[in-house]
């Protein structure tokens, strides 16, 4: 930039007379610095385009009806400015808009066209609002734009109604097509060009524009914008053999990372998380709790963004602070004791390329425990990474979870947990706590507080809470079947051996039998010397389907090796050697180093070669 002023011209659809009065008050009333304005004439009366032009004292081309392609190609090619502002005479700017817009284009060097945020469209830009005035909708707009001024986010496509371009832009992808004629497609058309020749669309958060439904522009004919559509939607599928607004949401780019963790007292852990994810995130964020080891000193060396927040027993706040931080497009959450192996790390670095537009969220695996050839053998799933501008929010003080909407992708990228059954005196502390301030738990407090008091071997009060939260109505189903199964296990220690077959057996009134607690179910048989009825819950256990819910818990061992292993022992124990051995194969199919299968194996051919030698 040299110094001077910017110059940049607006052009203005004008195709009701009325309406095109009120944005021009409009422009004029919120738009500061000098610009050029254009109007261009597509349905107004000579008598009205002259009444403008005598009013403003603006330039008023004549389009004739042609529509939204053809007259803004004309008034691109009377524009003397550097950038160029399309708009319709149904759009109400409001105060900064234009300020808004260019400064977008001024910070993101790819950036080709920038739009506002809106009513009444489709796609990112939409803002779902209902409103009985403009004053309404002006004070609505400062509540939308707090503390998002002069922030920006890329978008697969932009509406045609309102929207910036710089000349150069203008000038290599082309003007608008006007084989789409009156209005439709001309936008997406124009967006998949500017997409291909590598320019980026980038919506402003802070610049939010009233639309205004206009009358329509063919009375006689109520159903003209459908048809329209169907027609231009198939000229586009001519053009391009395919669908350029489905392309455009197809598209992938490369987004950027921010990494938001919350630590207390983590040296043990912290420099093996921030290693294998350095390099893969563009910020690294440290939010210390209260450290009293050499914590914060492990973060120095891998950010300098390290921030102190005074601990208040509440998880939510301390991350929802972490989230505030960031600045980059999408917002990675990890704690200290998480990593990323060498194969989940390059999976992140494919999707950080090629994230599809419209992604909210990714879903990661959360792999808790894995075997002594380090194979994956309990996994669940967690919201991972997540889209900032969304501004999604934790909740809970404690055993927090992040609230998310919109569009998520199930990835296959795995976020390795550390840290085996450590007691967190902190978690049950903050519990303790809350209960004697009398404090009204949710459904989930329940769950959370009584998984706690099993990690602490405290059985009976764990099989208190677990019954406490099941009795609730709206608990969620996985964890439903996950408190059956633990309090069944905590029963069964405290010796309630027929109470723990009751507790594993009401997970079936929540949906199809687990193999979880069908391995449960068949090890309380085992081990009272039944080996025929724990042989029916083994079966059931290898037999059973998986849930289609990405998000069920499963215990991967299991739904794999587990049944047949101890199939075999239940086969050994009732004489059936060669029923036996073919389970024990089996097993070996899943985990063929694992002792227990390697053991078993020697065992039963030697039993299998006496019952032939005496036959």
């Amino acid at each position: 930039m040299d110094g001077r002023p910017m110059k940049i011209s607006l052009i203005v659809l004008a195709q009701h007379f009325r309406l095109t009065v009120q944005c021009i008050d409009r422009i004029k009333m919120h738009t500061s610095g000098s610009y050029e304005l254009i109007l261009v004439n597509d349905a107004c009366t000579d008598e009205q385009s002259g009444y403008l032009e005598r009013l403003y004292g603006v330039r008023v081309l004549s389009n004739g009806g042609r529509g939204v392609a053809a007259g803004y190609n004309l008034g691109a090619s009377a524009a003397s400015g550097e950038r160029i502002v399309f708009l319709r005479d149904q759009m109400m700017v409001t105060d900064g808009w234009l300020e808004q817009l260019s400064a977008c284009l001024d910070q993101c060097p790819d950036a080709g066209m920038a739009g506002p945020r809106m009513n009444d469209v489709s796609g990112p830009q939409r803002v779902p609002i209902l409103y009985k005035s403009y004053d309404q909708l002006d004070q609505i707009k400062h509540v939308l734009t707090m503390n998002k001024q002069f922030q920006w986010n890329p978008v697969p496509r932009l509406v045609g109604l309102l929207f910036m371009v710089t000349r150069q832009c203008l000038e290599r992808v082309g003007g608008f097509d006007e084989r789409f004629e009156v209005e439709s497609y001309e936008d997406d058309d124009w967006c998949y060009r500017a997409v291909t020749q590598r320019y980026g669309l980038y919506m402003a958060e802070g610049c939010f524009v009233i639309r205004v439904e206009p009358p329509s522009l063919f009375p006689e004919e109520p159903d003209w914008y459908a048809t329209r559509l169907t027609l231009n939607r198939a000229k586009a599928i001519m053009k391009w053999g395919f669908d350029p607004q489905d392309a455009l949401h197809r598209l992938t780019r490369q987004v950027t990372v921010s990494l938001c963790m919350i630590v207390k007292n983590e040296e043990l852990t912290l420099g093996r998380c921030l290693s294998s994810v350095r390099g893969l995130v563009d910020e690294i964020i440290i939010v210390d709790t209260g450290s009293e080891d050499r914590t914060k000193e492990i973060a120095a060396a891998y950010t300098d963004r390290v921030y102190d927040f005074k601990w208040v027993n509440d998880f939510s706040q301390a991350r929802n602070y972490a989230f505030g931080l960031a600045t980059q497009e999408f917002v990675l959450w990890l704690d200290a004791d998480d990593r990323l192996e060498p194969e989940d790390a390059e999976r992140f670095r494919k999707l950080k390329a090629s994230l599809p537009w419209d992604t909210d969220a990714v879903s990661m695996h959360y792999n808790l425990s894995r075997d002594g050839q380090g194979r994956v053998t309990a996994s669940l799933r967690r919201n991972r990474l997540v889209k900032r501008s969304n501004g999604f929010r934790w909740f809970g003080a404690v055993h927090e979870y992040l609230d998310v909407a919109g569009k998520v992708i199930y990835s296959d990228i795995g976020v390795t947990h550390d840290r085996k059954h450590q007691q967190s005196d902190r978690n049950l502390l903050i519990y303790e706590e809350r209960l004697s301030r009398s404090e009204q738990f949710t459904a989930r407090d329940h769950m959370y507080y009584a998984n706690e008091l099993y990690d602490h071997g405290l059985w009976q009060r764990a099989a208190e809470q677990y019954d406490r939260f099941l009795s609730l109505p709206d608990g969620w189903v996985e964890d439903r079947i996950l408190a059956c199964g633990r309090a069944s296990d905590a029963l069964h220690r405290l010796g309630q051996a027929q109470e723990a077959r009751m507790k594993a057996l009401q997970s079936f009134t929540y949906g199809m039998p687990r193999a979880e607690i069908c391995c449960r179910l068949g090890d309380y048989e085992l081990n009272a010397n039944r080996p025929e009825e724990a042989e029916f819950w083994y079966k059931l256990a290898a037999e059973v389907r998986r849930p289609a819910d990405p998000n069920a818990r499963l215990d991967l061992a299991s739904w794999t090796w587990v049944p047949h292993l101890q199939l075999c022992v239940c086969y050994d124990r009732m004489g059936l050697y060669e029923q036996a051995y073919r389970h024990n194969e089996l097993a070996a199919g899943y985990v063929p180093e694992h002792p227990s299968v390697l053991a078993n194996r020697n065992y039963l051919e030697q039993q299998l070669s006496l019952i032939s030698q005496e036959a």
